[in-house]
């Protein structure tokens, strides 16, 4: 018996069993699948892994419906062309999330401003011309601080041609203006007008008597600013 397990080594095995083999007319051979032959009812459930996708094989046809939620887009990557025209509602714009920068020129239309929502900090200064005025808007509670004044008398003789100005106190931006003569006597004036030297605050009256004399008034409707 110890000189029959002497005749057994590995090598005599390993040879007789290829023998076997070769004689039985068996082959062991490893192979690929074919093409197209593994379905989805070959595949585990959960077993297809990301390094086993062909970069750029996944396209919107793949995808379920919703399946894409905000966690799968990276953050920063959409931009305006990947979103649908007229898609975004109201709800989908987080609190204060539209500022000055992201809305352009002359894009808000009166419809979309609330009625009485635009108060005196939204104007600008000095922003609001006569055409943005409808007709008699404008009245005494509307005028704030507007004041009449009143020049000195200027005495003028027969055959003289004077002026008499008026000024609007603290700076007043005139308004309007006239004149008055003192007497009620023939006499004429040459013209009544914002005064040339300032226009802005002042008012210029210039008449002539022709026999006599009269004494000649400026007055000025001012605003106080």
């Amino acid at each position: 018996m110890k000189r029959l397990r002497n005749v057994f080594t590995y090598g005599n095995v390993t040879a007789t069993f290829a023998v076997v083999l070769a004689m039985s007319g068996t082959a062991v051979a490893v192979t690929t699948a074919p093409r197209d032959s593994v379905t989805s009812a070959s595949i585990k459930n959960g077993e297809v892994r990301t390094p086993d996708v062909r970069g750029g094989s996944v396209t919107a046809a793949k995808l379920a419906a919703n399946s894409v939620g905000s966690g799968k887009v990276l953050n920063g990557s959409l931009q305006g062309a990947d979103i649908r025209d007229d898609s975004l509602l109201q709800s989908d714009l987080a609190t204060g999330s539209v500022g000055t920068p992201e809305i352009a020129d002359d894009a808000v239309s009166r419809t979309k401003i609330p009625e009485g929502e635009v108060t005196s900090s939204e104007i600008a200064n000095y922003s609001i011309g006569s055409n943005d005025l409808n007709g008699n808007t404008i009245g005494a509670l509307q005028v704030k601080d507007l004041v009449t004044a009143t020049s000195g008398g200027t005495v003028i003789a027969a055959g003289q041609s004077l002026s008499a100005t008026v000024t609007c106190p603290d700076l007043g931006m005139v308004v309007g203006g006239g004149f008055a003569w003192q007497d009620d006597e023939p006499s004429s004036i040459i013209y009544s007008t914002p005064s040339e030297a300032n226009p802005n605050h002042s008012w210029t009256v210039r008449g002539m008597v022709p026999a006599g004399s009269n004494t000649l008034y400026a007055w000025a409707n001012c605003l106080n600013l």
